[in-house]
């Protein structure tokens, strides 16, 4: 059995949902896996993040090697986000010159797993470049908007969700992936509605290998059970605005789970207060003003 390789990005502001899903992550796995390899992508984390982070992996378990890694961010300065969408959503296209190894599991900072992923090491792939689970609200390429015309791709064909990934590194790197990602962010800048997943999708057409609809369930969909999501399915994803620490979404079912997970950490009865999201608000504002005054000053 390979020893699992887990991976997630993250910055300060998603520091509570990386300790979520890498211990839940972690917990879940048997005794005979081994000694797990963990790669945190750190695109702003703080110190006391950082201390918190490593109790809190050190307690889901012990057999387990943290490598904190610091990708330069600033290759991605000028690719869309939002205030509800971190530029750190890039930061995994930076794996291949930071990262020696045949498979990763990468997963979003920002969902619970609820199942054993160790299989996926050893998951046959087909030949493909990675595996994933289908986006069950987009469905299709056609869904998401891509340049379909364009690119000669298929509208109808399916459309897979990025937060959780199976990764030949091999062929990603041999396929120069982030590289056509990147090419395809700056050319089709009016086709990334879901930033790189948008990208994903076009350079990776037919090259993915597509797992069951539960191993990347949002988790809104399974608060309501729309079209048999279920609160009990192996990885719910807190897509979008949906973040289960944000006011107005902490008391659903499925983030009362993130909680439940969460008090297994060192953030301990951590809770949204009003005055944060306040705060948030206004940081975001700020940065859209300087940026602002950066391009007036630029142009």
């Amino acid at each position: 059995m390979s020893a699992p390789v887990l991976c997630t990005a993250t910055n300060h502001t998603y520091a509570m949902g990386a300790a979520v899903v890498l211990c839940s992550a972690l917990r879940q796995l048997p005794v005979s896996a081994g000694m797990a390899r963990v790669y945190v992508l750190d695109g702003g984390l703080r110190p006391r993040d950082w201390r918190k982070l490593t109790i809190s992996v050190e307690r889901a378990r012990p057999q387990t090697r943290l490598i904190r890694l610091r990708p330069e961010m600033a290759r991605f300065d000028g690719l869309p986000h939002d205030w509800g969408s971190s530029v750190m959503t890039y930061a995994r296209l930076a794996l291949p010159e930071l990262v020696d190894e045949d498979r990763i599991l990468y997963l979003d900072a920002d969902m619970i797993v609820q199942a054993d992923l160790s299989p996926f090491m050893q998951l046959d792939l087909a030949g493909k470049t990675v595996a994933a689970a289908r986006d069950v609200i987009t469905r299709t390429l056609g869904g998401d908007h891509l340049p379909c015309e364009a690119l000669n791709l298929d509208p109808g064909a399916d459309y897979f969700q990025a937060g959780f990934l199976v990764i030949d590194m091999a062929l990603w790197r041999n396929e120069r992936v982030s590289e056509r990602v990147l090419e395809y962010l700056r050319e089709f800048p009016e086709h990334t509605r879901y930033w790189d997943q948008s990208a994903l999708n076009a350079i990776l057409y037919r090259r993915w290998h597509r797992l069951e609809d539960r191993w990347n369930t949002p988790a809104w969909w399974a608060d309501q059970a729309k079209e048999q999501a279920s609160l009990e399915d192996p990885l719910l994803h807190f897509i979008g605005p949906h973040k289960a620490w944000l006011l107005g979404h902490h008391q659903k079912p499925a983030a009362l789970r993130f909680f439940g997970e969460l008090d297994r950490t060192a953030w301990k009865g951590w809770r949204p207060r009003k005055w944060r999201e306040h705060l948030k608000w206004l940081k975001y504002r700020a940065s859209l003003l300087l940026q602002s005054m950066r391009q007036g000053r630029d142009s």
